[in-house]
């Protein structure tokens, strides 16, 4: 199992929902909100979720 850089992850997170607020998927503002609240585990799973390849976040290889 990797360890995963979860500010590195929150941060990518942040961006793909802010980026679906601008482009007219309102929703998504909840969504960005609940980034900010979750745990790192948490932030795994809603990114693998979403098809997020959480390799790309591995630190220590």
């Amino acid at each position: 199992m990797a360890t995963i850089d979860v500010d590195a992850l929150r941060e990518y997170l942040r961006d793909y929902y802010g980026a679906a607020m601008m482009s007219g998927l309102w929703p998504a503002v909840a969504d960005l909100g609940e980034v900010d609240a979750m745990g790192g585990h948490e932030l795994c799973e809603r990114a693998e979720e979403l098809g997020v390849d959480l390799r790309k976040f591995a630190v220590g290889k």
